[in-house]
């Protein structure tokens, strides 16, 4: 099991497991509720991060680029769990 050291929303936006979690609801949500239980600093960034994935269509916290390149790393990280 990998460490968390995450302190920004942007770090877990770059974790290719947590996009795929929050985007297959259920998946290794033990992982990461272990993680926030260790680490329940980072509680913040991680429920700001799930909420931008959960509504992006809806998201005012970012710019119409980083929705883009967000949508793209999301594709990207649902493509390396069926590889």
């Amino acid at each position: 099991m990998k460490q968390i050291n995450y302190t920004r929303v942007e770090d877990f936006l770059r974790d290719d497991d947590f996009i795929r979690y929050v985007m297959d609801a259920g998946t290794e949500e033990s992982y990461w509720t272990s993680c926030l239980s260790a680490a329940p600093h980072v509680r913040s960034a991680y429920l700001k991060a799930y909420d931008i994935l959960t509504h992006l269509d809806d998201c005012h916290l970012l710019t119409a680029e980083q929705v883009q390149l967000l949508r793209q790393r999301i594709e990207r990280s649902c493509r390396l769990s069926v590889n």
